[in-house]
């Protein structure tokens, strides 16, 4: 059973990485992590004063997260951590969960 088996059920879906720190949650969620430009699928850890990502090794196309960016209206991307969409959502509970 993996890290992610084990977080199955108990997924936060709908934080808000705006208003995190003032609206604190525990628990996991999916985010996209850009660095150097790349775009990459995250788990996200949340803890009551703590929070960090870890790029996942099953990626999904980059195509679909170049996608999810820019329906956010991202043109140029920054190093930086961005709520998925619902197509990177569908992604994950059919590849991942």
């Amino acid at each position: 059973m993996g890290v992610l088996d084990s977080i199955k059920d108990g997924v936060i879906w709908d934080f808000d990485l705006k208003d995190e720190f003032n609206n604190r949650s525990v628990g996991f969620g999916f985010v996209i992590d850009v660095c150097d430009g790349v775009p990459r699928l995250a788990l996200y850890r949340m803890k009551k004063r703590l929070s960090d990502s870890n790029i996942l090794q099953q990626q999904p196309d980059r195509e679909l997260l170049d996608k999810a960016l820019q329906d956010q209206g991202l043109t140029k991307l920054r190093d930086n951590l961005y709520p998925i969409t619902g197509d990177v959502r569908k992604w994950i509970e059919e590849n991942l969960l």
